[in-house]
């Protein structure tokens, strides 16, 4: 029962970085903050996920998704968003 209610928190926060396209605007002055805060929690979500895949061996649906999920969002956001503005 942990584990699953572990696994099923790891697939939950995939839904979370979603809610950075209503709130991100380009023209804002602090978007790249609010960018660089979505990729915080996101490199977060990504290293629970990796942590219960290697280190618990869980190996279930739920965290194969979360952990495929959350580093298909950290490179994308560090590609287009956080990188580039270091330029």
């Amino acid at each position: 029962m942990k584990n699953k209610i572990l696994s099923i928190i790891s697939l939950i926060t995939i839904f979370v970085p979603i809610t950075m396209l209503f709130v991100w605007k380009p023209a804002d002055p602090n978007a790249t903050t609010i960018a660089i805060g979505y990729c915080i929690f996101i490199a977060i979500s990504f290293f629970y996920s990796l942590f219960l895949f290697a280190k618990m061996r869980l190996r279930d649906t739920f965290t194969k998704v979360g952990l495929g999920v959350n580093a298909l969002y950290l490179v994308a956001v560090l590609g287009l968003v956080v990188i580039p503005r270091f330029l």
